[in-house]
């Protein structure tokens, strides 16, 4: 007898067939359960408004968690990295749109171009994935407890930041719910979160999201052998059917976009749908980092089998 794939899933303990429960406040009687703890004084007065706010719509606004000295050291190193004496080793410069440029580049390659290559590489669009793992700047933040607070009062357990990536400008990335790219198990187990680290102008391209996008939807609706396939190992003929998917439901919502202030930290679901804005004016920078929480034990990453789109 030969089993599908889906009929195997089915059997393993990870599978998203199990009764494993979601986020507190993604469950059913979630008002309920924040009018109560308010009510017996388990969070206050604001905390309640904040955690309110993200049942509903998806998302959340702060600022003040994260020193203003420990984004300004951010962005110094930030600015020092194309023109430092060496290379950083293990350092590589991830999807560079710039003419005649590879789109990946490890730190040593960029330090070989000549001056007015990398001037162009500062002023084109590039991120960094783990410059966490590197700088002690972008470690700082990673680890900031009032984040991670914050995070595990949303998902009502103990998180824990896995991955960061830090851009200089806009992407003008597609649309997408972050649980599609991340292998997250049980069902919502995860945060994004995007710090601005100058003010945002909208002409640069700023994040986009769509309030309640969140609700009533599941992984799984798209991906049904989730949390072994999503996003980065489903077929290639499926990628832009899942960019339709997205951009089809995006519709039902009404879109914002994120005009920080310096400082300031959106916090989102992990089915909410978001992207980047249109860049209108290429001399802009958007200078930011993201973060991704997932609750502890939940990062099923290194279980997923490729091959993988990227």
């Amino acid at each position: 007898m030969i089993l599908k794939i889906a009929d195997i899933l089915k059997n393993l303990p990870w599978s998203f067939n199990s009764t494993a429960e979601l986020p507190w406040l993604d469950r059913s009687r979630a008002e309920k359960s924040l009018q109560k703890a308010r009510q017996q004084q388990r969070i206050s007065a604001e905390e309640y408004q904040l955690l309110d706010h993200w049942r509903e719509l998806g998302y959340c606004i702060v600022k003040d968690l994260i020193p203003a000295t420990a984004i300004d050291n951010l962005v110094a190193e930030l600015a020092d990295l194309f023109f430092l004496e060496s290379a950083i080793p293990g350092l590589r410069i991830e999807g560079i749109q710039a003419e005649n440029l590879p789109a990946s580049l490890s730190h040593e390659q960029v330090l070989a171009l000549d001056i007015e290559q990398r001037k162009a590489l500062v002023n084109s669009i590039w991120r960094l994935h783990g410059f966490h793992e590197i700088s002690p700047a972008a470690q700082a933040i990673f680890d900031n407890q009032n984040l991670r607070d914050l995070v595990n009062l949303i998902i009502g357990k103990s998180c824990e930041p896995r991955y960061s990536i830090n851009f200089l400008h806009g992407t003008e990335q597609g649309l997408h719910e972050d649980m599609a790219v991340f292998y997250v198990h049980p069902a919502n187990h995860l945060v994004g979160v995007w710090i601005a680290l100058e003010d945002i102008s909208a002409d640069a391209g700023p994040l986009i999201f769509y309030p309640k996008s969140h609700k009533n939807i599941k992984v799984t609706d798209f991906f049904p052998d989730y949390p072994a396939v999503n996003l980065k190992n489903i077929t290639a003929e499926q990628i832009p059917q899942y960019q339709d998917y997205v951009n089809q439901r995006a519709q039902n919502y009404d879109c914002q976009s994120f005009t920080a202030k310096k400082g300031e930290i959106l916090l989102w679901h992990g089915m909410l749908i978001h992207g980047g804005g249109k860049i209108n004016n290429t001399l802009l920078t958007r200078k930011s980092m993201v973060i991704h929480f997932i609750a502890e034990g939940g990062d099923y990453n290194d279980r997923a089998l490729g091959p993988f789109n990227w």
